[in-house]
């Protein structure tokens, strides 16, 4: 056996002895795993979103508005849980977070129908933006089947086919998602990312252990000089581990719960093991390259935090500014990502998928080579000390207050997170969602003929502003091709007969087939192809006036975005997460705070001393919230100020809560890495637990209960009706009153647990 072999093979032995011995490292390896892929499947088990709740104004009170009542309680989709007599009574129960949608039916609808434009509106919550857009959808089909007799009947009477009266049917088909499932969509895009996470913090702090003030000077005496091989051999064990928490993942998802895999299972499997080897290799070099665990846990939450959303996963980065699509092109888990979709939902063409893995191997091995180069280079260096500590007051409560802040100025890691990271988020997260909504999305038209009239169409749909014609096809066949290579985002078909339908005044139907892996492409595929058929119908109708009049006479539905008028994915989603950036800046900084000083073995405190450090700590993050929803979103231009009463009652609460339960968690770690190691990996879960992307009456009673214990579950929807929704604190007290309880309850566990000079050797421990 060589020298290098048996290197390899004691250092693979080493690191196992610490994933399987140390209580954190074997938590980290499979405990943590375990817990947020289990949340993960939980959450969204249910996947379709059903029984929505909703409510009715019915102030038209006619057979007809009764009956589309009827068929929304028939309905899976919807609920209808309240029958306001008024819209404002309505809309309050929007801000309350009690509804999603309303269907307002005028008064004296039924009676004028087809003698003057009447119309039916259905309002949705925008600031949540997927459930209210399906619940509004739910209501507005209801709606539209009570509507058809009526319409039938007035045709009839005209002489003319029921279709004039009626727009042409625009049939979507969702290519490897049919039902709109949520749970192949988000579980295929979330799981993935945290795993990309976790494994990446895991090999921070692997590699980091190896240092010693910088420098790899005993580890590569340790080793004789050949560090490559240790190296390698220490990252294997993380490599494995986490591999197969994917391999479990995928086997979930496509396997127990029946999703399957379109395309080639080992492409598959071999793209999860690409992921996670470059999630250990970029972080390896982070590390080395640093010279500092904390620079490198920062860099990581960076490119690997934000991941999803920088992948087109969500909103397309097509017409994103230039930043965010050159990162977008950068970070690893893009290329996964549309591997994964390729293989998993849509039976993507081989060749299609081989540049992804190309760009994600000579990723790895070019990131593991400089790493090796970069420690066998601070492996000539001598170490440097660096002592960190955070000091406090045996007593005095504005003592200890004015002493937190010098502290935090002169404490790296702790200046990092609650001063540096707060700024860099406010702006480098909202890059993302900047575009707001999906533009120039390429699609393929098939048209078996070349006449004007499809022209027309072609044209249309070229000038939406969301879609481009990227083909026009002759065949479904070739054009589904195009969007199994990656190609176009959905296919148009026009049938056979739509010119000679059109010339009679009943159009047929026009088909849509949209990538099921990317549902919020397939949102505005699907709304711009139908915006188009129907300018293209109008403009038919125009040659046949007494058929044209009676159609714009026809009662018509309208549905309106609340809170949201743009429907911009950015006003949805930014307001929501940045809650959570303020949370688990504020939580790992005071994680972090507590957990530094266990390692150092700093001197217990008294009361009034922790209150002190308590109390700053929540006007750093009060003022944090307040930089957020104020200048932050002020210059953004984001919803804010709709009830700064609110916002100003709420923030101190919020920062309370947060604060207390990050200092009484980072007590419970033997070194202040850990803080970042295990929370940052659940920052994405938390966004998704607060029930803005995914509505708590989808989830689990018991799940839902859990995710109230994290203070982002109130605060997300407190802070989302203040400023998107100008909601009163009247109406937000529910989520106010338990964030109060929460800063209380974590005060009161961070206050009376008791402090302890540990031995101040645990922070040398390897």
């Amino acid at each position: 056996m060589t020298a290098d072999a048996g290197g390899f093979r004691a250092a693979v032995r080493a690191e196992t002895r610490l994933l399987t011995t140390r209580p954190w490292d074997a938590f980290v390896a499979f405990g943590l795993p375990l817990i947020l892929l289990v949340v993960i499947g939980a959450m969204l088990a249910a996947g379709v979103i059903h029984r929505a709740p909703t409510a009715v104004v019915d102030q038209d009170r006619s057979a007809f508005s009764r009956a589309a009542i009827r068929n929304m309680q028939a309905s899976a989709g919807v609920r209808v849980a309240y029958s306001p007599a008024t819209l404002d009574e309505a809309m309050s129960l929007m801000r309350q977070g009690k509804i999603y949608s309303i269907a307002h039916f005028p008064a004296g609808f039924s009676r004028n129908a087809f003698r003057r434009p009447e119309q039916i509106t259905v309002y949705f919550n925008g600031a949540y933006q997927t459930v209210g857009a399906l619940s509004a959808t739910g209501q507005s089909v209801a709606i539209a089947a009570a509507a058809a007799p009526i319409l039938e009947q007035r045709a009839r009477q005209m002489g003319a086919p029921a279709s004039t009266l009626q727009p042409p049917a625009v049939q979507v088909s969702i290519i490897g998602n049919p039902q709109l499932n949520f749970e192949l969509f988000l579980g295929g895009l979330l799981a993935p990312g945290v795993l990309h996470l976790l494994a990446a913090c895991s090999a921070v702090l692997a590699v980091g252990r190896l240092m010693d003030g910088g420098s790899f000077k005993a580890f590569r005496q340790a080793n004789r000089g050949r560090t490559a091989a240790a190296l390698i051999g220490r990252l294997l064990p993380h490599f494995i581990v986490f591999t197969l928490w994917g391999f479990a993942w995928i086997a979930w998802l496509c396997g127990f719960r029946g999703w399957g895999v379109a395309g080639s299972l080992p492409l598959l499997l071999l793209g999860m093991a690409a992921l996670i080897a470059v999630s250990v290799a970029l972080s390896t070099l982070l590390v080395a390259a640093a010279g500092d665990i904390d620079t490198a846990f920062s860099a990581t939450a960076v490119y690997a935090g934000a991941a999803i959303a920088f992948s087109n996963g969500t909103l397309p980065l097509d017409h994103a500014p230039r930043f965010a699509r050159i990162w977008s092109d950068i970070l690893p888990y893009t290329y996964y990502l549309r591997l994964q979709t390729s293989q998993m939902v849509t039976d993507g063409a081989v060749s299609g998928v081989l540049g992804d893995l190309a760009v994600l191997g000579v990723v790895t091995v070019a990131a593991l080579g400089l790493a090796i180069l970069a420690v066998a280079w601070r492996g000539k260096r001598a170490p440097k000390t660096e002592t960190l500590s955070f000091p406090l007051p045996e007593r005095g409560f504005l003592t200890a207050f004015g002493t937190v802040f010098a502290n935090i100025v002169r404490t790296r890691p702790v200046a990092s997170l609650l001063i540096l990271a707060v700024g860099l988020y406010a702006f480098y997260y909202p890059a993302a969602y900047s575009g707001q909504t999906a533009t120039g999305l390429p699609l393929a038209v098939v048209a078996e003929t070349d006449t004007p009239l499809v022209r027309t169409l072609v044209q249309d749909l070229d000038a939406a502003r969301a879609i481009d014609v990227a083909a026009v096809a002759r065949s479904t066949a070739d054009a589904q091709a195009l969007m199994r290579r990656g190609a176009v985002d959905g296919v148009i078909v026009l049938p056979k007969g739509f010119e000679a339908g059109l010339a009679r005044g009943a159009p047929e139907g026009v088909a849509v087939y949209l990538n099921g892996g990317y549902l919020v492409r397939a949102t505005s595929v699907g709304k711009a192809a139908a915006a188009a058929v129907l300018d293209v119908i109008e403009k038919r109708l125009d040659g046949l006036p007494e058929v044209a009049r009676a159609a714009r006479l026809a009662p018509t539905l309208r549905q309106e975005s609340l809170f949201n008028p743009t429907e911009g994915y950015g006003d949805y989603a930014v307001p929501a997460v940045s809650v959570i950036i303020l949370q688990q800046t504020l939580l790992l900084g005071a994680g972090v705070i507590a957990a530094l000083r266990r390692e150092t073995g700093a001197a217990p405190v008294r009361l009034s001393s922790r209150l002190g450090l308590w109390a700053a700590l929540t006007l750093i993050g009060t003022l944090s919230t307040l930089l957020y929803f104020g200048f932050v979103f002020w210059v953004q231009d984001y919803p804010r100020g709709g009830d700064m009463t609110g916002v100003l009652v709420t923030a101190p609460l919020f920062a309370a809560a947060v604060s207390a339960l990050g200092l009484w968690l980072g007590g419970l770690f033997d070194r202040h890495e850990r803080v970042l190691q295990v929370l940052v990996g659940t920052s994405a879960p938390l966004f998704f637990l607060a029930g803005s992307a995914w509505p708590h009456f989808m989830m689990p009673q018991p799940l839902v209960w859990l995710a109230h214990l994290s203070p982002s579950t109130a605060a997300v929807p407190a802070f989302v009706g203040f400023n998107a929704m100008g909601a009163s604190l009247a109406e937000s007290w529910p989520r106010v009153a338990l964030l109060a309880g929460l800063a209380v309850l974590y005060g009161a566990l961070f206050l009376l647990r008791t402090e302890r000079a540990d031995d101040p050797k645990i922070a040398a421990r390897p």
